[in-house]
């Protein structure tokens, strides 16, 4: 189909086209937003054209006329300038839509240089930020003085700090990295921010597990020791975090089934009933909590804690630093008789390293395939069971004591369900 559509449009109509459809989005946008201005600056038909303008100015810039973009970007500016100047004349000061005109323009140029998938991408970002001004302005106008001070101090840390951060190992046995360390730190503050967040916006329970479901996808261990710290400081909600970190440790159930899924089908069907019936046993704390229903006021009287916990990112680095070296120690003193036991041990800091190496360590093994498939599922399950229980202690540990009822349930249920299943496969 794309070779036929090369051959039907020469190159120049084909840039035209996705130049015409990209200022065909963002001007449906502006046209639906400001259309009970008065007079509004930019509909449909002139970001339609700003595009064209831009994606002609670089062709005739390519094909020798280098002056073309300059002379077309320039002559477009003046213009934007003296609308501008009009409309603010008459007591309109904004300043957005001109601003988009403008980068409409490049966008144009960009699918004249052949960057359409950057260009792409530039579209879906304008179009949102401009289709979002009212829930971006409530959402200001609910901000204080900590949430303003607390994102600053990420951004200073994500975008300045960690990047100056060397991309060195060091230590014994060079098994740590000043990066990988900055990017922990990182990863547990934008979680416990994104928690703060929705705590304060989307209610109590919501809140959480929206952040445990989000949060799982990354690292269900990260949401354990985030969770935890945070029921200490809300304690009437710490059932409800209790809950949210047996939730994000489910989504481990189902990444661990489609990576050995990809990477070796036959192990996937090994483990899908164990791990269906894991997932199912993770979800009894929030199945008991919904069946309660809300707690009346609860929403009303939270207190969403810290917006940034910094201290107990670094805990967690702590944390992380001791797990590397406890892994590294095993691999040095377990034989490889041990590989049960080695499983064990790695699935507690990475069930995805663990499981993809297992994975692929079945599919290419010389054994009968059915006992290098069982093995491999034993170890797998070792993992998750491992990992299930490290989340457990540090739960417990570094929750209220409000929490380990609810994590106590799930992941006890988790556990006894892994048991089971590796009677069942070791005597099945």
């Amino acid at each position: 189909m794309e070779t036929m559509f090369n051959d039907l449009l020469p190159p120049f109509f084909q840039g035209l086209l996705i130049a015409a459809g990209a200022g065909l989005i963002l001007g449906l946008e502006r046209e639906f937003n400001t259309h009970a201005q008065p007079a509004h600056l930019g509909g449909v038909r002139t970001f339609m054209l700003a595009t064209v303008l831009g994606y002609t100015s670089g062709w005739l810039g390519l094909q020798g006329y280098e002056a073309a973009p300059l002379v077309f970007a320039a002559g477009f500016f003046v213009l934007i300038g003296i609308a501008y100047y009009v409309q603010a004349s008459q007591g309109n000061l904004g300043l957005t839509t001109e601003i988009a005109l403008m980068l409409a323009l490049g966008l144009g140029l960009l699918i004249a240089h052949a960057y359409v998938q950057e260009a792409m991408a530039l579209v879906v970002l304008l179009a949102v930020i401009l289709s979002v001004k009212e829930q971006l302005h409530s959402f200001i106008r609910q901000l204080t003085a900590e949430d303003l001070s607390a994102f600053i101090k990420f951004i200073v840390l994500a975008l300045l700090i960690l990047p100056m951060l060397p991309q060195q190992a060091f230590g014994p046995g060079e098994l740590i990295n000043l990066r990988d360390l900055g990017w922990i730190v990182v990863l547990v503050l934008s979680l416990s921010f994104t928690g703060y967040l929705l705590l304060r916006f989307g209610g109590a329970e919501r809140g959480i597990w929206l952040t445990a479901l989000v949060g799982g996808l990354f690292s269900s261990t990260l949401i354990a020791w985030v969770f935890s710290a945070k029921s200490r400081e809300t304690r009437s909600l710490a059932p409800v975090f209790g809950a949210g970190i047996v939730l994000a440790s489910s989504v481990m159930f189902v990444r661990v089934f489609l990576l050995t899924l990809v990477f070796f089908p036959a192990l996937s069907a090994q483990l899908a009933l164990p791990l269906l019936v894991m997932l199912l046993a993770s979800l009894a704390p929030s199945l008991q909590l919904l069946r309660k229903g809300p707690q009346p006021g609860l929403s009303s009287a939270i207190d969403p804690g810290h917006p940034l916990d910094i201290k107990n990112a670094i805990w967690f680095v702590l944390l992380y630093i001791g797990i590397t070296y406890g892994m590294h120690a095993s691999r040095e003193w377990l034989s490889g008789a041990m590989v049960y036991v080695s499983g064990a041990v790695a699935g507690i800091a990475d069930i995805d390293a663990i499981t993809i190496s297992t994975a692929k360590w079945a599919a290419t093994a010389t054994d009968v395939a059915q006992d290098s498939t069982r093995e491999a599922a034993i170890i797998v399950l070792l993992a998750v069971m491992s990992n299930s229980l490290f989340k457990l202690l540090v739960s417990v540990l570094n929750g209220a004591r409000e929490l380990r009822g609810a994590v106590s349930l799930g992941f006890g249920l988790v556990l006894a369900a892994g048991g089971l299943s590796l009677v069942w496969l070791f005597w099945g």
